[in-house]
């Protein structure tokens, strides 16, 4: 799991309900310079007044402890086989220690795949510089106001492929209301095509070949329901791995 992802905790029961909230990282103040001739008098307060290792070390594990107790409490086990039924049209592969999980579905003469990664920060500024450029996909993507509202959402990639030698990637965001499509790319297998020949944005599409992409992804399984239940699913795995990142971070400081 990486660090960056694991320091961006946010009360769980919260964000199940699509109200994540990033904590502020502590303050640090500025260190002022000294003149030379202080320089050895610094030292030797400072040798003083600061903290011994053993009692820093004690302190940070005594705030690991109260993170570890905290996330037990939120990490929720679940059996997410009761939970998917029969209706769920995907196989999971999920793997311990990674920021993702697979999904994987054979349909007829397709292979479906799609990379769900853990809930990302949905920043405002941005999502507001994409809706300038966005004004005719307004019925996709939401305002500020909403994304002020879902404060993150799920990375997901769709990979379609056709027979052996074809594929078909789209990219998307699910925020807890709405599923957006980001772009796409196609293309056969062979090194030698350049992907910036087929890869395309959704919003510089016609809103109809816009519209027809979302009901084609549907048809693959990516419905409303499945985009729910990996709400669900990658905020408890997040939970459940910045639980073992704690966990791995407390034997560190220990040994």
């Amino acid at each position: 799991m990486a660090i960056t992802s694991a320091l961006r905790r946010a009360p769980w029961a919260a964000a199940v309900c699509g109200l994540l909230a990033a904590r502020s990282g502590p303050r640090v103040r500025p260190h002022r310079l000294l003149p030379p001739h202080h320089a050895e008098r610094s030292a030797s307060l400072s040798s003083l007044s600061g903290p011994q290792p053993s009692a820093a070390d004690a302190h940070l594990l005594r705030v690991i402890n109260y993170e570890i107790s905290c996330a037990q409490q939120d990490c929720k086990k679940r059996d997410w086989a009761k939970v998917m039924g029969e209706w769920f049209p995907f196989e999971i592969q999920d793997k311990e220690g990674t920021s993702r999980i697979i999904l994987t579905r054979r349909d007829q003469e397709e292979g479906i795949e799609v990379e769900v990664f853990l809930p990302s920060p949905a920043h405002p500024v941005e999502q507001n510089g994409d809706q300038e450029d966005n004004t005719e996909d307004s019925n996709h993507q939401g305002d500020a106001s909403n994304v002020a509202a879902n404060q993150y959402y799920i990375p997901l990639v769709v990979r379609i492929h056709r027979g052996v030698s074809s594929w078909l990637e789209i990219s998307c965001r699910s925020y807890p209301d709405e599923l957006t499509i980001e772009s796409l790319s196609f293309g056969p297998w062979a090194e030698s095509i350049d992907s910036s020949n087929v890869e395309a944005k959704i919003s510089n599409l016609p809103e109809e070949l816009q519209q027809a992409f979302y009901s084609y992804l549907k048809s693959r399984g990516i419905s409303s329901d499945v985009a729910n239940f990996l709400h669900a699913y990658m905020i408890n795995k997040e939970c459940h791995e910045y639980l073992a990142w704690l966990r791995k971070l407390k034997g560190l400081i220990k040994s």
